[in-house]
C-alpha cells in the first residue's frame, strides 16, 4: 500500500486507474490483475448471457470469472468490478439503482453508440455538466441506470474559488482535522 501521506491520508491519485483529464493516458482495459476488491456491485439478471454481452460489448468490461448459468464477475478498470448473478424474473419497470462509471473523454461517445446498437433506446448522448465533466446516461438490460462520467481538464483557480465558496479549500483547508461530520 502506498505510504505517502497528504493531510493524514495516502495519495489515492497514485493508485487510481482513472487517467488525469486531458492527459491522453489510457488505463489497461480490462484490468485482469487479482486483488482484494474494496467495493463491487452485485447485479441480478434474468438473462445472464444477454447481460454479459451488453456489459462487455457495450460498456467495455471483461470477464474475469464465470460460473456458467449462475454468475459472472466482470471488470473494466481496476476497482470497477460487477458481479452479474442469475435471477429469474422480469426486468423492473423502474430502475433498480444507479451506478457511475469513470471513462475518458475519448471513450464516452463510442460506448454510448455501442450500447445503443445493443439495446436501442437505452442511452442519452453525452452532455457537459456544471461539475466539469461530460456525462451520458445508459439503462442496462437489468434496469440499472448507469452514468458514464468523463472528467474534463480542471482550471485549478476556478476549482479553488468554487471550494472556498462552499467553505472548504483545496485538500480540506479550513475543515477541522477531527470531530467534523460529513
Amino acid at each position: 500500500m502506498n505510504t505517502r501521506k497528504r493531510g493524514g491520508h495516502f495519495d489515492a491519485a497514485e493508485v487510481s486507474p482513472v487517467p488525469a483529464p486531458g492527459s491522453g493516458d489510457l488505463p489497461d482495459e480490462p484490468y485482469e490483475g487479482i486483488y482484494a476488491m474494496p467495493l463491487f456491485m452485485t447485479l441480478p439478471s434474468n438473462d445472464l448471457e444477454d447481460s454479459v454481452d451488453f456489459w462487455t460489448r457495450g460498456l467495455g468490461f471483461g470477464v474475469i470469472y464465470t460460473m456458467p448459468g449462475t454468475m459472472t464477475h466482470l471488470r473494466r478498470w481496476a476497482f470497477q468490478d460487477v458481479l452479474l448473478v442469475r435471477k429469474p424474473g422480469t426486468v423492473p419497470a423502474d430502475s433498480i439503482g444507479k451506478l457511475s462509471i469513470a471513462v475518458t473523454r475519448d471513450q464516452i461517445g463510442g460506448m454510448v453508440e455501442a450500447c445503443e446498437r445493443l439495446l436501442p433506446g437505452s442511452t442519452r448522448k453525452p452532455r457537459r455538466v456544471p461539475w466539469n465533466s461530460l456525462e451520458a446516461a445508459i439503462r442496462t438490460p437489468e434496469g440499472l441506470k448507469v452514468t458514464l462520467t468523463a472528467a474534463l481538464p480542471a482550471d485549478q483557480d476556478q476549482a479553488r474559488r468554487y471550494l472556498q465558496v462552499l467553505g472548504r479549500g483545496m485538500y480540506g483547508e479550513g475543515v477541522p482535522e477531527t470531530g467534523g461530520s460529513c
